[in-house]
C-alpha cells in the first residue's frame, strides 16, 4: 500500500514539472477581486466639547472598540488614527451628565459583501442587482410584523427602519416586563438590536439568526429608569478601502430626542413614531433631523 501512494506522489510531482498535456485547459488563479483595504483616520468635531466625559468609536461589525488618539477638551476636536478601512465605525459618546448618545451603523449585515459583489458584476460587465422600490406599504408590512409579533418579549418598540431597495435594516428596542422565571424584585430584561430584512417573492422576510445586539440587560426597573441613551445616524462614519471618510461635526442636542432611544425617567411604553429612512417617496419625517 505504501509502496503504490509513494509511485503515486511521484507521478504527480512529474506531472507539476512536466504541465499539462497537449489540448488540456490550464488552471490560473484569478487576479483578487479587491486590494486590501488601507487603514484611515476619523476626525472630527463635537460641541459643546465641555459636555464629553468619554468619548469611543466602535465597529459593529466586529464589537472592537476603540479610543481616540486624541481629543481636545476645548475645542471638541478629535482624531482616531489607524482604523482599518471599508468599515462604518460609531461614535460613542457619554456626557457629563451621564447620557449616552451613539452613531448607528444601518447598513447592512453583509455590506462588504455586497460592495465586492457590485464590482464583480461591473468587471465581468454584468448587469446590476435587480432592486425594489421602497414604499410606506413595505414600511407598513414592516411595522405590522414588529406589532403581530409573539416571543418572550411584551414590548417592542421601532426606532429607525431604514430601506435599501430590496433590503431593510431595523433598530429596534424590545423588552420584558412581565413577570419570568427566576425573575427578582422588579427585575425586567431590556435589550436594543437591529434586524435585517429582505424582500422576496412580493413580501418582507426577517433575515434569522444575523440580528446584532447593542444593548442586552437584566436590571432592575429602578436602576433602568436612570438611563439615557439615543442612537443618531450621523454619527456613523464610513471609511472607504483608500482609507478615506468625511470630518463629523455633530452638536449635542439640548433636549435628546425619545424617538432615537430611551431617556432616563420615562416609562417602558413610549409611543413615538418610528424614523424611516430610504423611502423612495419623500418621508414624513427628514433623516437625521
Amino acid at each position: 500500500m505504501h509502496g503504490r501512494l509513494g509511485i503515486f506522489a511521484l507521478l504527480c510531482c512529474v506531472a507539476a514539472v512536466m504541465g499539462p498535456a497537449p489540448g488540456q485547459p490550464v488552471l490560473r488563479e484569478d487576479k483578487p477581486l479587491a486590494s486590501r483595504p488601507a487603514v484611515g483616520d476619523l476626525t472630527g468635531q463635537l460641541s459643546p466639547a465641555a459636555k464629553v466625559a468619554r468619548l469611543e468609536a466602535v465597529c459593529r461589525a466586529t464589537g472592537r472598540r476603540y479610543r481616540p488618539a486624541s481629543f481636545d477638551r476645548r475645542s471638541g476636536r478629535f482624531v482616531f488614527k489607524g482604523l482599518p478601512g471599508d468599515a462604518a465605525y460609531d461614535l460613542c459618546i457619554v456626557t457629563a451628565d451621564g447620557a449616552s448618545i451613539e452613531g448607528i451603523d444601518l447598513s447592512w449585515h453583509e455590506a462588504r459583501w455586497l460592495r465586492l459583489a457590485a464590482l464583480r458584476r461591473r468587471q465581468l460587465g454584468l448587469p446590476a442587482e435587480t432592486t425594489h422600490k421602497f414604499s410606506r406599504s413595505d414600511v407598513r408590512e414592516l411595522l405590522k410584523y414588529v406589532r403581530d409579533l409573539k416571543d418572550f418579549t411584551d414590548l417592542r418598540r421601532v426606532l429607525y427602519l431604514a430601506g435599501q431597495g430590496r433590503r431593510a435594516v431595523m433598530l429596534v428596542q424590545v423588552m420584558r416586563t412581565r413577570p419570568f422565571h427566576a425573575r427578582r424584585g422588579d427585575e425586567l430584561i431590556w435589550r436594543i438590536e437591529l434586524w435585517y430584512f429582505m424582500y422576496h417573492y412580493g413580501g418582507w422576510e426577517r433575515v434569522p439568526n444575523v440580528e446584532r445586539v447593542l444593548e442586552r440587560r437584566r436590571i432592575s426597573a429602578a436602576a433602568w429608569q436612570k438611563i439615557t441613551k439615543v442612537y443618531y445616524p450621523q454619527l456613523s462614519i464610513y471609511i472607504d478601502p483608500k482609507g478615506r471618510s468625511r470630518p463629523v461635526t455633530f452638536r449635542i442636542p439640548e433636549r435628546l430626542d425619545p424617538a432615537r432611544g430611551r431617556l432616563a425617567g420615562t416609562e417602558p411604553a413610549q409611543h413615538t413614531q418610528p424614523i424611516i429612512l430610504g423611502l423612495d417617496e419623500p418621508a414624513s419625517r427628514p433623516a437625521g433631523k
